[in-house]
């Protein structure tokens, strides 16, 4: 009887911690757009991960970009996020160094986020929009 009643839950549970975590993690970045400090980051590396993404659009990759950046302090903080391109080779030398603008939190410098990521943007919305639906609809 407990075990049925467990299993019964489970799957709601995780369903309601997914959505909690998809609306946190959109009103985050837009909180970092509006109340994070802004600094330049310099792009560490790019890689391409997994193959070609099945989609209506071919040749499409997803890359992880890394980048650190310094504080006032003199800290270093890493940071990554994940861009979605054609199938082109893309190289960070010393030559050949990039810089983004970022946004990170004063108190807490490891949440952190690509400035064109951050703020009252449509992918945040939605973000928050389907954690919405999920613990509405979804019990």
């Amino acid at each position: 009887m407990f075990r049925t009643n467990l299993k019964k839950r489970i799957g709601p549970l995780l369903v309601m911690l997914i959505a909690v975590m998809m609306i946190a993690l959109g009103l985050l970045r837009i909180s970092l757009g509006f109340a994070g400090e802004k600094d330049t980051a310099v792009i560490t590396g790019i890689r391409r991960q997994g193959g070609e993404r099945g989609e209506a659009i071919p040749n499409r990759y997803t890359y992880v970009v890394n980048y650190a950046f310094t504080l006032p302090d003199g800290e270093k903080i890493d940071g990554f996020t994940y861009d979605i391109r054609d199938a082109v080779y893309i190289k960070v030398s010393d030559s050949n160094i990039r810089m983004t603008p970022i946004r990170y939190f004063k108190a807490l410098p490891h949440i952190n986020a690509l400035e064109s990521d951050s703020g009252l943007k449509a992918g945040n919305l939605i973000l928050i929009g389907i954690g919405i639906f999920m613990i509405k609809f979804v019990k």
